[in-house]
């Protein structure tokens, strides 16, 4: 079974503790090693994890490859095939110099999951095979530091906090509105615990746990797809 994971930071494996090293136990490497040891199912992790990823945006700061949008086709196509793809943006999107709402982000994540629905990328002759399944991780909520003028970063992402709490109710009722079987949900609050140190990334703790509530939310996928 082959998996990639569209993300950011929080997927290439950034920590709260502001040493900028990617960590070797991220969540996408504890949810393989619990699809083995638990459900028998070896699993291929391709990790199209970058830093600052937003869902459909030109970075004016940091550059236009950050924008998640034109990249995701040519990285399917290039790791082909897939069985499933799991979506963990929307975190970059809540920076103030986007003037993002919380509606345009999910408009922002259900229009990459059509881009994965339409994708010859799955089991099959290339340019014919059917697309993968798609999963569309919605992000933990950011700590409550985020809203502390004192916060080194406060005016980069200030009213983000609140378009984040609205975004997994639209983005599940949005994915229910397509009524497509093969687009899953997970919201990421059910595992991740807000960071009291940096409230963007997430501690180690976080990463285990959401690994392994994403491997348990999957195993029926991927045992679909075999």
């Amino acid at each position: 079974m082959r998996i990639l994971i569209y993300g950011d930071s929080n997927s290439w494996g950034l920590l709260d503790d502001g040493q900028g090293l990617r960590y070797a136990k991220r969540w996408p490497i504890i949810m393989k090693d619990r699809l083995k040891d638990a459900f028998q199912i070896e699993a291929e992790i391709i990790e199209e994890c970058l830093p600052g990823r937003t869902t459909a945006y030109p970075d004016p700061q940091e550059g236009p490859e950050y924008n998640g949008l034109p990249f995701l086709k040519p990285a399917l196509l290039s790791h082909a095939p897939l069985d499933l793809v799991i979506i963990l943006l929307g975190t970059n999107d809540m920076k103030a110099r986007f003037d993002a709402s919380a509606r345009s982000v999910c408009d922002n994540l259900i229009q990459l999951a059509k881009i994965v629905r339409r994708a010859p990328v799955g089991q099959g002759k290339w340019r014919e095979a059917t697309p993968p399944a798609v999963m569309i991780v919605t992000p933990a909520l950011m700590g409550e530091r985020i809203n502390n003028p004192s916060w080194l970063r406060y005016d980069e992402w200030q009213g983000g906090y609140d378009k984040m709490r609205q975004l997994p109710t639209l983005t599940k009722q949005a994915i229910a509105h397509l009524g497509d079987d093969a687009i899953s949900f997970y919201d990421a609050n059910e595992a991740v615990t807000p960071s009291e140190r940096d409230p963007i990334h997430w501690g180690a703790e976080s990463h285990h746990a959401l690994g392994a509530a994403l491997a348990d939310k999957i195993s029926p996928v991927l045992r679909r797809a075999k």
